[in-house]
């Protein structure tokens, strides 16, 4: 789960501190206000530890520092780490994460008590890096990446569940053959979280049914009319009536509607994951927004973290809504927490707070009234 993430002097940014809530965060701004890198720049510090002690291997700096270079280059598709260095800061650029993980440990609960939205003992695991920019460097490695904290001292038996970044093209049509493509292409024009999401995608089904599908799923799952399948390496859209429809054929809106069904049917999406994702209102019409809010919602009070930068005002106000009732039958309820990106002069700044009136005004919500009142100007 991601605390914190403090960013200096890193592509749009130059210093910008999120404290993220245990549940539901929102990530808003207008384009170009870096709300994707901040969103993969959480989703590398999740997925560190659990990829560099997949092979039951010590976390050290050296390692990390070969993990965390190789990774920022590919998730933010540039070819040096100097491209990636506010092009104001002189000296470079430092990143810096508190992820909590856990230690394996026995829980007990009655059966007419919830299940327990905990993994076990909550273990820190903070992140502390520097991307220095070097003078005396060769022009082929003009920054180079130095680990200052690296979670070395951390239980050699922490673990952190499966962390998921959706980006903000729907994969699902692309997930046959996505896989080659960026393994036969140094080039191939996604970054490295389409292929991530591949990766986690080819999966089987288990036994028992995830526990995280609630009653805002089933809805979903009523609207498509059916569920997205994995068969033999393609995913099949199968209809309730056993029919079945090739996934490319189907609405974009509803391949990302089914794919959020097929990562919790199959346990991609689990208690004490992190759910990034990346502009999820993109091809949803309002009625289909309205699920997909009140099913991320549902999650976050299921024990998943869920980070969504969004800049749509009907999604904004949906989750507020559901903020709001939520407060009135669960007051110890984890509260969304909304951050506001947004331009003052040259200078991008971050607002955040429990309650959408404690961010900067955005772009897109005054565009939004401003339209309001160029229609009753028009209307009369």
């Amino acid at each position: 789960m991601l605390n914190t993430l403090h960013i200096k002097h890193f592509t749009v940014f130059q210093e910008a501190r999120f404290q993220f809530s245990p549940g539901l965060n929102l990530i808003l701004g207008d384009n170009g206000t870096g709300k994707t890198h901040a969103l993969k720049l959480g989703y590398l510090f999740s997925r560190a530890w659990p990829d560099l002690t997949a092979k039951r291997a010590r976390v050290t700096a050296q390692r990390a520092e070969l993990y965390l270079e190789e990774r920022l280059l590919g998730l933010f598709r540039v070819t040096e780490l100097d491209a990636l260095v506010n092009q104001g800061a002189k000296s470079g650029a430092r990143l810096a994460a508190e992820v909590g993980g856990h230690i394996p440990t026995a829980q007990m609960r009655l059966a007419s008590e919830p299940e327990f939205t905990s993994a076990g003992l909550p273990e820190p695991m903070p992140w502390d890096i520097q991307i220095k920019r070097r003078k005396d460097a060769p022009d082929s490695l003009k920054a180079t990446l130095l680990p200052e904290v690296v979670p070395d001292a951390a239980a050699a038996n922490a673990f952190m569940p499966q962390q998921v970044f959706v980006p903000s093209k729907e994969v699902v049509s692309l997930f046959k053959g996505l896989l080659g493509l960026f393994d036969k292409y140094r080039e191939f024009p996604l970054d490295e979280t389409y292929r991530d999401l591949a990766v986690a995608m080819s999966t089987l089904e288990p036994r028992e049914p995830s526990p995280l599908l609630p009653d805002a799923m089933q809805r979903i799952q009523t609207l498509l009319g059916g569920d997205l399948t994995l068969d033999s390496g393609d995913l099949v859209f199968e209809r309730a009536d056993g029919s079945r429809l090739e996934s490319q054929l189907m609405a974009e809106g509803h391949r990302k509607l089914a794919l959020l069904i097929f990562l919790l049917r199959y346990g991609v999406i689990e208690r004490n994951s992190t759910l990034f994702w990346d502009e999820p209102e993109a091809n949803l019409n309002p009625a289909a927004l309205k699920l997909l809010a009140k099913a991320l919602s549902a999650l976050a009070g299921l024990g998943v973290q869920v980070i969504i930068a969004t800049h749509s005002v009907f999604l904004l106000r949906e989750f507020e809504i559901l903020d709001l009732e939520a407060r009135k039958t669960a007051p110890a309820a984890p509260r969304t927490r909304f951050f506001g990106l947004g331009w003052k002069g040259r200078q991008l700044v971050l607002t955040q707070g429990d309650d959408i009136v404690e961010i900067e005004p955005l772009v897109a919500l005054d565009e939004n009234l401003q339209q309001s009142d160029r229609y009753l100007e028009a209307a009369q």
